[in-house]
C-alpha cells in the first residue's frame, strides 16, 4: 500500500475529517487532501511526526509506510523479539549488576549508531542522541 492510501485508510478508521486531523496534528487539511490524491511526495518525518501524534499512531508505523524505515527491519527485529533473543549488551556486566527478573544493558549501548532511540514514539536523531551522551556525561563527572 502506497504512502497516500495508507494515511487516508488511518484516517477514516479513525472517523476523522481532514480538517479535524489537520487540527490534532497541526498539519494543514489542505497538506493533508494533497498527500491523500497524490499531488504532493512522501511527506518530511518532522510532517510524519505531527501526523503520527494526530492519529494516535506510532511513528515508526508511518516512517515505515513513508519508505523511510525498510519494513525487513521491522520484522527482523519483531521475529527477534518474538523468538526470545534479547539484546545483548556490548562489554559483559558486572555481576553486581545483575537482578533476577530485570534485564540489564550496558550504558554505551544506547550511543551505538546502529540501534534505533525512540522517546515517546518518536525515532531521535543522531544529533539528538549526541546530546544526550554529553549531558549524561556531564552530570556524571566528578
Amino acid at each position: 500500500m502506497d504512502f497516500k492510501n495508507y494515511l487516508k485508510s488511518k484516517r477514516e478508521e479513525k472517523n476523522l475529517s481532514m480538517n479535524k486531523l489537520g487540527e490534532l496534528s497541526g498539519v494543514s487539511a489542505m497538506y493533508i487532501s494533497q498527500i491523500e490524491r497524490g499531488r504532493r511526495i512522501t511527506p518530511s518525518p518532522k510532517i510524519l511526526e505531527k501526523l503520527a501524534e494526530g492519529l494516535n499512531e506510532s511513528y515508526e508505523d508511518l516512517m515505515m509506510a513513508a519508505g523511510y524505515i525498510p519494513a525487513e527491519e521491522v520484522i527482523e527485529e519483531l521475529q527477534g523479539h518474538i523468538q526470545g533473543e534479547d539484546i545483548e549488551p556490548r562489554s559483559p556486566m558486572p555481576p553486581e549488576a545483575v537482578e533476577e527478573g530485570e534485564k540489564q544493558f550496558e550504558l554505551s549501548y544506547i550511543f551505538d549508531p546502529n540501534h534505533k532511540i525512540f522517546l515517546e514514539d518518536r525515532q531521535l536523531t543522531s544529533e539528538e542522541i549526541k546530546k544526550i551522551k554529553s549531558v549524561i556525561k556531564i552530570m556524571l563527572q566528578e
